[in-house]
């Protein structure tokens, strides 16, 4: 454990707040091999907040936290405002539902460890949160929207939509946001070749370490494509699904929240082993499905799934592909939403020769048509997107207040 912790310029201070005296000995026996000024304090949040708001900030506070106490995540939020960059949080709890991790997330912590943690485990997390200093912090505690994209079938056009989702994301002119574009297909990932990236190991260099994961290797895995977007590109050949872990795609996730303002994955076909952790730390899922039959019938399954896997109370829009206008056309609609028991909040209409196209030459829709109705489309849907983001942040304001 030769981590980036030997290679801080000054003693490094952490501060862990522990409910027993079995989380104390965990954190003194990980941090005792390296040269840090560790604070162990057993007890709520509660109790040394005041001290946390008035003295010295450590660099790396370690909170046990009941997920259950809506007063304590709050107080935990206070504390990243206050304390901005200056202090990395990893936060830990006994029990863990996925509604209490997604508010975590949102408030800005470094890293989340389920209990129980191994040292290897807490030792990941430390190192993580170090790396997460020396590059500067956390923005002042704000992350990033993350938006998953999920493919009813094969075919959908899933990986189109999430890539000029992500342009238009990124924006032109004075109008521009920090954009990251996660291709989490591993066996037929296309975004690459689409915008003819070259290859530079993107998620592969993430699969040989994941144990390694922190913001500088993110930004190393990333291609940089001339619209904005920083690309993480799936393995130029086929590796097992099971080879990404539900931990490898936390972090990754994790980390990209707090250097951009807007992470958009571009989730397999197949669900696996880490989807429900992909999903779970997103903000908004869109699901892309055709109007077919059979598309609407895997739909449906995966809205069942979702619920059935706690992930419903996740904020999710349905998004029909490649939809046909003309005479008629209505009916189909009508049909598919009756199907579904839920109206279709996008509507992106079919222009099969300029997504052909574009695809091609490896280029975005916008840079070869930009008056497809795709791009039309996607542009209407980005708008809505960043509204109703706009909207549940005053929303949490007031609430705060």
């Amino acid at each position: 454990m030769d981590g980036s912790l030997r290679n801080m310029d000054q003693t490094l201070s952490i501060t862990a707040i522990v409910r027993t005296k079995d989380g104390a000995d965990s954190v003194r026996a990980v941090s005792e091999n390296f040269d840090t000024d560790l604070k162990l304090q057993i007890g709520e949040l509660s109790q040394f907040a005041p001290g946390l708001r008035a003295g010295k900030a450590p660099d790396i506070l370690i909170v046990d936290i009941s997920l259950e106490t809506t007063n304590e995540i709050e107080l935990l939020s206070q504390i990243i405002e206050l304390r901005g960059a200056q202090t990395a949080v990893i936060a830990t709890a006994k029990t863990a539902d996925m509604a209490g991790i997604r508010s975590l997330m949102r408030i800005g912590v470094a890293d989340f460890l389920p209990q129980p943690f191994s040292k290897a485990d807490l030792f990941g997390a430390i190192e993580s949160a170090t790396n997460t200093l020396k590059l500067g912090g956390r923005r002042g505690g704000k992350t990033g929207k993350v938006l998953s994209f999920i493919r009813s079938c094969g075919g959908a056009g899933s990986t189109t939509i999430a890539t000029q989702t992500a342009i238009e994301f990124a924006g032109r002119g004075k109008e521009t946001s920090s954009v990251a574009l996660l291709d989490f297909d591993l066996q037929f990932g296309s975004i690459g070749l689409s915008l003819d990236l070259p290859d530079k190991g993107g998620l592969p260099l993430i699969l040989e370490a994941p144990s390694r994961l922190d913001r500088s290797l993110l930004r190393a895995s990333m291609v940089d494509h001339e619209s904005g977007v920083h690309v993480l590109t799936a393995p130029d050949s086929i590796v097992p699904l099971t080879a990404l872990t539900p931990e490898a795609v936390n972090r990754t996730i994790s980390l990209a929240r707090t250097e951009y303002d807007y992470v958009i994955c571009d989730l397999p076909h197949a669900w696996t082993n880490w989807t429900t952790s992909a999903i779970r730390g997103s903000d908004r899922i869109i699901l892309v499905t055709e109007l077919s039959v059979p598309a609407l019938q895997r739909s449906r399954r995966i809205l069942d799934l979702l619920a059935e896997q706690g992930l419903g109370e996740i904020p999710l829009n349905m998004l029909a592909n490649k939809f046909e206008t003309g005479w008629g056309t209505g009916g189909h609609r009508k049909r598919g939403e009756e199907a579904l028991g839920r109206n279709f909040d996008f509507i992106i209409r079919g222009d099969a020769k300029a997504a052909g196209e574009a695809r091609d030459r490896g280029v975005p829709i916008r840079q070869l048509r930009s008056r497809s109705v795709i791009v039309k489309d996607v542009q209407a849907m980005t708008e809505a997107l960043k509204k109703s983001f706009e909207r549940s942040e005053e929303a949490a304001v007031v609430d705060k207040a």
